[in-house]
């Protein structure tokens, strides 16, 4: 047998060790390891399975690979009779049914191996097992047992210093409360995952628990506008950045990517925030379709704030190429709400009023609001204008037919000249007009409800939505608060409303909001004894443009705790309502004063229309006090 030596010097050495020890630990691929089964014995075979299973979601994403080599454990620890394989067969088949979406199932395999578990007395399983429950029912909006869990899994894992377990815990929490509402919670968990990085040796767990943290700072941010969290968002996923290309876990790289993107996006550096966009595209075989929609509308927003409103509007066709394969009504209403605005801002004003139209369109048909009567009568109007320009075209052929040749081509010229510039600026007015009420109208809308107050709270639960699991659950977790913005815009079907439900209103709203700002203002609701409060009626949603600004601006600078107060009393013939606040007041910056011009514009509208129809003399007065708050006062008639 002939025997080859190898010479090297000490470096080379060196450079052999580290390189084979990092493939031992972290590059193994399934195929190695399915070549070292037939070598094992039974025992040792079960942990190869589960092993090659892990791999396979872990680097590659494949959860029915996991669910396949969970099955082969299982059989062989039945086989065997070896109660600890089935137990960790089990539990890797719930994790698989986990990441898959298929919760409920997961629970049922979970909860079934307890029992089994604590016989055995296998301390660090019941720990991931309780975590895994917790993080079921979290995903099925049942908190309450979600907490329970949690905190089961944190006492075990911090009694066997078991600190992998028990970061992944406090994270969960940390979402879970915040999910809640409860900051101060929020962040204790938060900081208490993040103080155990530095006892993770495992470069795996460290690089998840780095994504993790990026997702809760990112969390946080909504809730809070810390812009010190953003840089915590962008230090934690660029660190899970460096881990996930050294280990080459690919299926997390996109979503790392996007957590940077988002950071740069809200600290309004959006060159950056493009970069790392495209940066996620280069795992595109990873992305769900929502994440790939997303993707493309981040990349059109960006363009389009940095001004490259042509690039804007070619990401646009990408994103309609994935809405029309997906169908789904909240990514549509994102892309024509984009089509509206970006042509808008080019002067593509009929595809802009497409865009405005088909987005009016997709609202009424989820929050069942009939407000097409506008657009109807415009094109209508548009119609009659084209047929008029054809009629006229007709009659004209038919008068010059009689003329006399020599001035026949003059005649023509003329005509043809004069019906171009009539309907050329009489199209025009009837365009613009047609948009100013269609603004208005959207206006409205917005000043009701603010779409970025949505947005930001869709951000908050997608990034939820990240911890540990695919992105499928995205759209369900949508839907579900479209519930909470569909019966705010209820109440939009009549004109009037009773004091009652104009309170209610108020109530839901103003509670909405301190979902966002939990710790930012306290509000209260005064009414006089003796209002009819379910008889008398006012105009619907009359004081929400007023309680918008004072949360978004009012509160936005102030060092101390806002206080809202909004009052209805009688005064004499008519109906006195007072909204008044401690905020920092209107500034003479035209910055600032243009959000209450807003507010004031589109409720002196609504005064005005209401005095036209009931022959009253309503009228409301704003008193800015700089830099102790604002006070509104309206006066409406008494209306049954």
């Amino acid at each position: 047998m002939k025997v080859v030596t190898f010479h090297l010097n000490s470096a080379q050495l060196i450079l052999f060790i580290l390189t084979t020890a990092f493939f031992t630990c972290f590059g193994q691929e399934p195929e190695q390891l399915k070549i070292q089964l037939a070598k094992l014995e039974n025992g040792k075979k079960i942990d190869q399975y589960l092993k090659i299973g892990t791999l396979y979601a872990e680097k590659y994403g494949l959860a029915d690979s996991l669910l396949l080599y969970a099955d082969y454990a299982l059989t062989l620890s039945n086989k065997i009779n070896n109660q600890r394989g089935i137990n960790k067969s089990l539990f890797h088949q719930a994790i698989a049914l986990e990441q898959k979406g298929d919760f409920k199932a997961s629970l049922v395999i979970l909860h079934e191996i307890i029992p089994s578990v604590k016989k055995l007395d296998d301390s660090i399983l019941e720990g991931d097992v309780y975590n895994h429950l917790g993080f079921c029912y979290y995903a099925t909006n049942d908190n309450e047992h979600a907490v329970e869990f949690f905190l089961k899994a944190v006492k075990i894992f911090d009694r066997e210093k078991y600190y992998d377990g028990l970061a992944f815990s406090y994270c969960k929490l940390s979402a879970l409360f915040s999910s809640e509402n409860q900051a101060d919670d929020a962040v204790l968990y938060k900081n208490k995952a993040r103080n155990l990085i530095t006892k993770i040796s495992d470069p795996y767990t460290k690089m998840t628990l780095y994504n993790s943290l990026s997702g809760l700072y990112t969390q946080i941010q909504v809730d809070d506008r810390s812009l010190n969290y953003l840089d915590s968002t962008i230090y934690c996923a660029k660190k899970a950045l460096v881990l996930m290309k050294e280990l080459g876990y690919y299926p997390r790289a996109s979503q790392i990517y996007n957590s940077i993107s988002d950071a740069y996006f809200m600290k309004a550096e959006y060159a950056k925030s493009l970069e790392y966009c495209k940066e996620s595209f280069k795992y595109r075989s990873y992305l769900l379709p929502g994440e790939i929609i997303m993707s493309y509308l981040k990349y059109s927003d960006c363009s389009n704030l940095l001004g490259n409103h042509t690039d804007a509007l070619i990401y646009l066709d990408s994103v309609k190429i994935e809405v029309d394969r997906i169908k789904d009504v909240y990514y549509e209403m994102a892309y024509y709400e984009r089509v509206y605005e970006y042509n808008k801002v080019v002067g593509n004003f009929e595809v802009a009023l497409e865009g405005l139209q088909r987005l009016k369109f997709l609202q009424d048909s989820v929050f069942d609001v009939e407000k097409s009567a506008s657009i109807n009568e415009l094109n209508q109007k548009y119609q009659k204008v084209e047929n008029e320009k054809k009629i006229s075209e007709l009659n004209k052929e038919n008068e010059l037919a009689a003329l006399n040749v020599k001035f026949l081509i003059v005649g023509i010229i003329i005509t043809i000249l004069v019906i171009v510039i009539i309907v050329f600026f009489y199209r025009q007015s009837v365009l613009k007009n047609k948009f100013k009420l269609l603004e208005t109208e959207q206006r409205l809308n917005r000043a009701r409800m603010n779409p970025h107050f949505f947005f930001n709270a869709l951000a908050s639960i997608h990034a939820l939505s990240e911890v540990d699991t695919k992105q499928k659950d995205v759209p369900r977790l949508i839907a579900k608060f479209s519930k909470i913005m569909r019966q705010s815009l209820e109440s939009t079907y009549d004109e009037l409303v009773s004091i009652e439900e104009e309170i209610d209103f108020i109530q839901n709203y103003i509670e909405l909001q301190k979902t966002r700002y939990p710790s930012k203002f306290d509000y209260e609701i005064i009414f006089s004894d003796n209002l009819a409060l379910d008889e008398l009626k006012i105009p619907s949603m009359l004081l929400q443009p007023f309680i918008e600004n004072t949360i978004e601006h009012g509160f936005k600078n102030i060092g101390h705790k806002g206080m809202l107060s909004i009052g209805f009393y009688m005064e004499s013939t008519q109906l006195k309502v007072v909204c008044k606040d401690n905020g920092e007041g209107i500034k003479s910056t035209d910055s600032i004063k243009s959000y209450p011009s807003r507010a004031t514009q589109i409720v002196r509208e609504r005064l005005l229309l209401l005095n036209e129809q009931y022959k009253s003399s309503a009228s409301f007065e704003l008193v800015n006090h700089q830099n102790t708050g604002v006070e509104i006062i309206v006066f409406l008639p008494f209306l049954k």
